[in-house]
């Protein structure tokens, strides 16, 4: 057996179905207005405005048989009653007596495919013009209308499906694409350790170096994977959005980088930071990223400095245009004192496997800054990078908060 509620909830979802009725009821006087999903055994209420006080609702039903809908279902043309009483056809007709009416418009409301879908439908006690150009013309253009979101929410639901598959098709792929790849690497570093170990005194000099730049590759390619499977997950997650203070946030991430932050001799200096609502976990492996960019590209000349400011404003306050003007952001700025990178590396910085220069370090994959910014725009925000040679890099993330 179908089931209607997604019909019902469907027009219920029309903004201007509500407007719609309101003008129908103002523009002819009729007291009572529905648009209502009308098959061949079903008379339900989708959108109602009713002053005449019969008490239907969406989703009340009323026998078929019992309204003149069913015959505009079944020959699929309009039906129009100025007054019942004068009515050759409809003044005995058993619609009429049921519910008392003596004026009455019903129109079809098709689907782009063809189908019925069911009626915008009117009524009155008292006797109406309705039979005329004017009325008649309104109905039909409020019915197309009608039509039209119904498909254009069908369309939608359609993507989102499609979107769905989509989805759950590359998890999949990332699954497996990560698992096949990485197994193979697995084996060369088991094989590498394995002749280290069993051969070692059979190796010449030059040999064992090859061996090094076997295992450093292997080792490299399983961050990249890593790194490109920590890109694909990267997905709006509405139910994980979380009130969560930000400072705290940097210290699970200091936590993380412990080793990093000991062996780089790097200062943290952080100001008390707002609280936002976030992704935690995406917004930790953002702050993850861009810390590790700063300890990966320090300067060996003096000591390394990375500094966590926000302030909260305006998109206009930060330069931003209409519509990000009037949101209210706020500004996270991490700025160090490392290489640094030429402000016409700004933009392409974020890229995928970016790296303006070489790292000596196997886990810098060049991935990093593109997780960043995927982030960020996860969350309806910006990151803007800026960089001077030799001097450091600065980080500002905007992040929209909700009033």
């Amino acid at each position: 057996m179908k089931n209607y509620q997604r019909d019902i909830d469907d027009i219920q979802s029309i903004n201007v179905i509500p407007k719609i009725l309101n003008v129908i009821s103002e523009s002819t006087g009729l007291g009572f207005v529905a648009v209502a999903r009308v098959t061949t055994d079903k008379w339900l209420t989708c959108g109602v405005l009713d002053n005449l006080n019969f008490g239907l609702l969406p989703g009340d039903e009323l026998k078929v048989e019992s309204t003149i809908c069913h015959e505009v279902r079944q020959a699929k043309q309009l039906v129009v009653i100025d007054d019942v009483g004068t009515d050759a056809y409809y003044r005995d007709h058993h619609t009429p007596k049921i519910y008392g009416f003596k004026s009455y418009i019903s129109v079809p409301i098709f689907r782009n495919n063809g189908n019925f879908f069911g009626t915008l439908c009117a009524l009155d006690p008292k006797p109406n013009k309705l039979d005329n150009s004017k009325v008649v013309g309104m109905f039909t253009l409020y019915a197309e209308l009608i039509s039209f979101h119904l498909d254009a929410i069908e369309t939608l639901r359609e993507k989102n499906k499609e979107i769905t598959t989509k989805n759950h098709q590359l998890a999949t792929y990332d699954f497996v694409s990560s698992h096949d790849l990485q197994e193979p690497l697995r084996k060369i570093q088991m094989f590498c350790s394995l002749i280290r170990e069993k051969e070692t005194q059979k190796l010449t000099e030059p040999v064992k170096g090859y061996f090094n730049k076997i295992e450093s590759a292997a080792k490299r390619m399983r961050h990249i994977l890593k790194d490109l499977l920590e890109y694909s997950e990267v997905k709006e997650l509405s139910d994980r959005y979380k009130f969560t203070n930000l400072s705290k946030v940097i210290l699970r991430t200091k936590d993380r980088l412990a080793n990093e932050i000991t062996t780089s001799k790097a200062t943290l200096l952080t100001e008390d930071l707002y609280s936002l609502k976030i992704i935690p976990s995406q917004i930790e492996q953002l702050f993850y990223c861009l810390l590790m960019n700063s300890i990966t590209f320090r300067s060996l000349d003096r000591k390394l400095v990375i500094k966590i400011a926000n302030t909260i404003g305006k998109g206009q306050d930060f330069g931003f245009e209409d519509p990000e003007s009037q949101i209210t952001y706020c500004e996270i700025i991490i700025r160090d004192n490392g290489k640094g990178f030429d402000a016409v590396h700004n933009e392409k910085i974020f890229g995928m496997f970016q790296q303006l220069e070489p790292s000596a370090d196997e886990r810098s994959t060049g991935i990093g800054l593109a997780i960043s910014k995927r982030i960020v725009e996860n969350h309806q925000g910006k990151i803007i990078a800026s960089g001077v040679r030799n001097k450091g890099a600065t980080f500002k993330i905007y992040l929209p908060i909700e009033e």
